[in-house]
């Protein structure tokens, strides 16, 4: 029941109570008037006649007396009169037949009225006549009660609809903010730090709204700044401080994340750049100078491997790695004798005609799932031969595949299971969890967002796969919140290494573990990676740890 609907319910019961208690005492007085008044009224009544007939009737004429009495009686307010004679005998009677009035009957019965009898002596000089008895009749008596019982109760519940009307209105203003602070507990509920910038009336609201804010407000900023440590270590670990691209680890644990394991498989070309001539480039024109040469440089590199679909990084020192998964060998080439072109003319607009000596290296990889290393050994390999031709590019040809088209996996997966069906199979949703992996919802994260509200309405689980490569990973888990996230094998496999890694690890355990999100380890497969990950508080792992895959019985 709302607080509306309670406090009017409260208010109904108390009125109800009020109504009847007023209405109780004011009839209970009200019958007692009447019941005097109708006493009062006979004895008027009879005493007038008396004193008239006495007056008139010295010779005792009966028509005479009935002249007089038929005036009263045919007021109607009088249910008998009779006029009796010194000896007592009835010389004029008159009496009105017992009739409904306008009231009901079981009214009647609860205010029960008694119809009052007065007498007065007839005299005539100091002569005694006769006598006058006047029974009143009780009906008007009735009516004038009921009139104002029903008026009283009209008026009892105008009153009533006023006050909820009122108290409508009231609760509106009252309950708006009372609205808006359970809208904002469900989703601070919901790992979901909104504030509240209403300003309630009442003292106690604007306490409570206060209170929720300053709450909010302090875990948020507790996850940001864990969010902020996270980036800064995570920069500091797999990203070059020069150029902002990723360094040889970086480009290794993004390669593998998008490439190896159960991911498919790189299907491009890895080519090597070498700037041949940076440290003559560095003493020539300073460090500064150098720095800022070699990020135009290397963000000329990354734009012709983002236009390939892939990514580049600095491998160390002069040497850059460019992942070109949507080229093949001839058209490799031609994307890296462009490059180095701009590059030297980068070079000779800055006035290094003498360094412009640039080479380009790369390999096709092959059929299977040729590892980095194998690539990166072969681009090397590549780019010595590069370093000896005339055009300065070499591009080893492999045997390939044919190419296959991709799809948007939120649309293979809706298309492949039916979101109606889940809808319709609560029971089984929720039994599922869809795992998407990071970097293909940092690709498109509108339709991962769109992708985990359809999981959500169905009633199945969404979860992020390959988790933490990204530097905006654990801004993606706060806008995403999916059921849980696996990290990276790449970084699971580097925090026995690396003390960076290990504190990374750490950050984003902590930063999930205040959104209510439990953390995996993806590929845990020996004792000491499972220690590791069992102190900094991994919910679980999936790896080979248990044991490798067996076939299925009877397969």
């Amino acid at each position: 029941m709302t607080l509306g609907r309670l406090l009017a319910a409260a208010i109904s019961a108390m009125f109800l109570v009020a109504l009847i208690g007023v209405e109780a005492i004011h009839l209970r007085s009200a019958h007692v008037h009447m019941q005097r008044q109708l006493e009062s009224l006979a004895q008027d009544a009879a005493t007038s006649l008396g004193l008239s007939l006495g007056a008139l009737l010295r010779g005792g004429d009966p028509a005479l007396a009935e002249t007089v009495i038929n005036p009263a009686f045919d007021r109607g307010h009088y249910e008998r009169i009779e006029y009796l004679s010194a000896s007592g005998e009835r010389v004029v009677s008159r009496h009105l037949p017992a009739r409904e009035g306008n009231y009901p009957a079981w009214f009647v019965r609860v205010f029960p009225l008694h119809a009052p009898t007065a007498e007065s002596l007839v005299s005539a000089g100091w002569r005694q006549a006769g006598r006058v008895r006047v029974t009143v009749h009780p009906r008007f008596a009735y009516e004038q009660l009921w009139g104002t019982a029903r008026d009283t109760v009209v008026y009892l519940l105008l009153i009533y609809a006023a006050a909820l009307l009122a108290l409508r209105l009231v609760l509106r203003g009252v309950l708006r903010p009372l609205a808006a602070v359970e809208k904002a507990a469900q989703a601070i509920s919901s790992r979901r730090f909104v504030t509240l910038r209403l300003r309630p009336s009442t003292r106690e609201l604007a306490r409570v709204v206060e209170a929720m804010n300053s709450l909010s407000l302090k875990v948020s900023e507790a996850l940001d700044a864990e969010t902020r440590r996270a980036q800064r270590l995570q920069a500091a670990a797999y990203h070059d401080p020069v150029t902002g691209l990723p360094n040889a680890l970086g480009f290794t644990a993004r390669f593998e994340a998008l490439y190896e394991g159960e991911d498919e498989a790189f299907g491009g070309v890895l080519a090597m750049v070498d700037l041949e001539d940076l440290g003559a480039i560095n003493r020539e024109i300073g460090a500064e100078r150098c720095d800022a040469l070699l990020g135009t440089l290397l963000g000329a590199m990354d734009e012709t491997a983002t236009a390939a679909g892939g990514f580049a990084g600095r491998w160390g020192g002069a040497l850059t790695a460019l992942a070109l998964p949507q080229l093949r060998a001839a058209r490799a080439r031609e994307a890296l004798a462009a490059l180095r072109g701009r590059v030297r003319l980068v070079l000779r607009e800055a006035g290094l005609n003498d360094h412009d000596h640039i080479h380009c290296g790369g390999v096709e990889a092959g059929t299977g799932r040729p590892a980095l290393q194998t690539l990166v050994r072969g681009a090397q390999e590549a780019l010595r031969h590069a370093r000896e031709a005339p055009e300065g590019v070499v591009v080893v040809d492999a045997a390939m595949p044919a190419e296959g088209a991709t799809e948007d996996p939120a649309a293979v997966v809706r298309d492949a299971l039916g979101a109606q069906r889940l809808a319709r199979e609560r029971a089984l949703a929720a039994r599922l969890a869809f795992e998407i992996p990071e970097h293909g919802a940092v690709r498109n994260e509108a339709a991962a967002t769109q992708f985990a509200h359809t999981v959500a309405r169905a009633g199945a689980a969404f979860a992020i796969d390959n988790f933490g490569l990204h530097r905006d990973c654990l801004g993606l888990m706060r806008r995403l919140h999916p059921a849980y996230v696996k990290l990276a094998g790449v970084q699971v496999r580097r925090i026995i290494a690396g003390s960076g890694a290990r504190f990374f690890a750490e950050s984003v355990v902590r930063a999930a573990r205040q959104l209510d999100i439990p953390v995996f380890a993806h590929h845990v497969e020996d004792e000491a990676t499972f220690q590791a990950i069992g102190s900094l508080g991994f919910t679980g792992y999936q790896g080979n740890l248990g044991g490798g895959p067996v076939p299925w019985p009877g397969g």
